[in-house]
């Protein structure tokens, strides 16, 4: 693919549903391996969809009439024609039938994100070998920055999993769940924290890359990898659909490592030179300051700026330990 398309990322998740939907050599292994659970969890589907309708609807019409953002007459309000208590029962109906299905498949979809991934690889025809160490692209990177991001990863990991996005959808967002596309957004931006890195795992193990280079590759290309696990991860919420992006998205995932990597060659044989330099937003602050003629005694001083990142020391009396202020100039 174009190199162009390294700075807009979601585009591979489009190429990589293309690509599933047009390529025999990919849809047709996975159709054989999955069409018999799939058609019997069709079969599931239709009474599960019947009973969790009834139940959902339950559910959703005593949360509703209880919820303070949600219209006062809930039955007889309607945006765009259809009924607030209608359309939360539907959408969170079909989320329930494809966590079933998927469910269901579970077995046959694990495989078939594998063998897609490797076989999108190997149908570049590029050598073991030719997947080297990491190289890095900064002049100057981002250290410190990759350190702090470092101590969030757990964090990130336990607010993106499966029970923490149940949590959230059953049960806090289901009172603001009338309002169209709200929980797809929110769930799928906190599962955009770490599906591109869960994404690009395989790429990481056979570059052979330590977790600081893990940690500088992400930091270095955050937004890229944030934005890129936002549209996969929509993608993947849609209803039943989702489950077939949730395989393509392996594809796009595959077809920007392969692009990644021909960078890296491209800074290992000295065709690009590392220009990029890391600065903290004090040090950009303290450009900013200097360039206007701002004196670093005035912008440092009583209320100031700090001069460098750092904790904050708290004594057992509550009170702040921070350094002298200079003093103003004479």
């Amino acid at each position: 693919m174009p190199v162009e398309l390294l700075s807009f990322t979601p585009a591979y998740c489009i190429v990589g549903a293309y690509r599933l939907l047009h390529d025999p050599k990919l849809y047709k292994p996975i159709w054989e391996r999955s069409k018999r659970s799939l058609q019997r969890a069709i079969v599931l589907a239709v009474p599960f969809l019947l009973v969790s309708l009834l139940l959902t609807r339950l559910w959703v019409t005593f949360i509703l009439s209880r919820s303070p953002f949600s219209p006062k007459d809930i039955h007889n309000a309607a945006y765009l024609g259809v009924s607030p208590v209608t359309y939360t029962t539907f959408t969170l109906t079909l989320g329930q039938v494809s966590m079933f299905v998927e469910w269901m498949l579970a077995r046959e979809l694990r495989k078939s994100r594998n063998e897609v991934y490797e076989r999108t690889v190997e149908s570049r025809g590029k050598p073991d070998d030719w997947w080297q160490p990491y190289t890095e692209e900064w002049a100057v990177p981002p250290v410190a920055r990759a350190s702090r991001a470092a101590e969030k990863q757990s964090f990130y990991r336990r607010l993106s999993s499966p029970v923490v996005r149940l949590l959230l959808l059953k049960v806090l967002l289901t009172p603001l769940s009338f309002i169209p596309g709200l929980s797809l957004c929110i769930l799928s931006s906190i599962r955009a924290l770490t599906l591109g890195r869960y994404l690009h795992k395989p790429l990481f193990e056979v570059k052979k890359m330590s977790p600081s280079q893990i940690e500088l590759w992400m930091t270095e290309r955050e937004i890229n990898y944030r934005v890129f696990g936002l549209v996969a991860s929509l993608m993947e919420r849609i209803p039943l659909v989702g489950l077939v992006f949730s395989i393509s998205n392996r594809i796009g995932a595959a077809m920007w490592a392969h692009d990644l990597e021909k960078r890296q060659h491209q800074f290992r044989t000295g065709e690009l030179r590392p220009t990029r330099v890391y600065q903290s937003k004090t040090a950009r602050l303290a450009e900013k300051q200097a360039a206007v003629g701002i004196d670093p005694g005035v912008a440092h001083g009583p209320g100031g700026f700090p001069t460098e990142k750092g904790p904050v020391k708290i004594e057992g009396d509550g009170i702040l330990q921070q350094r002298k202020p200079a003093l103003p100039p004479r």
